[in-house]
């Protein structure tokens, strides 16, 4: 069990910047990304289809024998995970629990909340965030378009930045001292969002507290590889091309790693 891959899924590029804080924790373990490319933004759809979309790529990794599946997804977090997180024999990990517990220990009051719709509807953030500290108010504010510029490799754009002048001002408006990243997406637009903020400390980037609490779970569970040297191999449901130039920026060897073309994850959509 010890040397079993170790899956990461989210609907495009969004979870590499999981994946990256992952390898940087345990560069020895081997990983399986899968990218559900054919079927993003997952923030537009009913809890119905990704909780169908979830189910079907985890029991793909169920079938590549896995030792833990991490949701590099804040959306699928939000709205699927407590549904099917005990219903593997393998343990999954969702972003917001790990992200709720950092913000306890956080002396600012207002967060400010960065997210898909799909996951600002669920308001799961401010659930979370509340059950362990009361005192803190939550501002949540849905970013439609965000993903689909980032996944479309417009990231340095001006079409960039007036979305996220868009969704970041009111927060500040509204007193946030600091912003969450609700979507895996969006460290894409970190340097960005902290220019418009003009404050290089405002943002939560729950990728971070996800893959401590990971690591953290592994250990005690003694499933830690004891491997020289891991590995990583990309998957993505449809446009790898783009998928791969897209996440480049997040994983430079993401060309050379990848292990699929097109056609051959169709098992994993349903």
């Amino acid at each position: 069990m010890k040397e079993n891959p170790i899956g990461i899924f989210d609907s495009g590029v969004g979870g590499l910047t999981v994946l990256k804080e992952l390898t940087g924790l345990m560069p020895n373990e081997n990983y399986l990304y899968f990218g559900d490319t054919a079927r993003i933004p997952y923030g537009e759809k009913t809890t119905e289809q990704l909780t169908a979309y979830v189910r079907g790529i985890l029991e793909w990794y169920k079938s590549q024998n896995v030792k833990a599946v991490v949701m590099a997804c804040n959306t699928s977090s939000a709205t699927v995970y407590e549904s099917i997180k005990d219903d593997y024999n393998f343990p999954v990990f969702s972003l917001i629990e790990p992200t709720a517990e950092y913000i306890s220990y956080v002396s600012a009051e207002k967060i400010g909340l960065l997210a898909t719709t799909a996951t600002v509807t669920s308001k799961a953030y401010t659930k979370a965030i509340r059950k362990i500290s009361p005192s803190k108010e939550v501002y949540e504010t849905a970013c439609p378009g965000l993903v689909e510029i980032i996944e479309s490799n417009k990231a340095d754009t001006s079409e960039a930045k007036k979305l996220v002048i868009k969704y970041v001002v009111p927060l500040l408006q509204k007193g946030a001292e600091k912003i969450i990243l609700g979507c895996t997406h969006y460290p894409f637009l970190g340097r960005m969002i902290q220019d418009v903020a003009n404050d290089k400390e405002i943002l939560i980037d729950p990728a971070k507290h996800l893959a401590e609490k990971v690591a953290e779970t592994l250990m005690h569970s003694d499933l830690i590889s004891d491997g020289e040297k891991g590995s990583v191999r990309f998957y993505a449901s449809s446009n790898a091309p783009m998928f791969v130039e897209a996440g480049r920026s997040f994983y430079p060897d993401i060309n050379e790693a990848m292990e699929l073309e097109i056609g051959e994850v169709t098992k994993v959509i349903k």
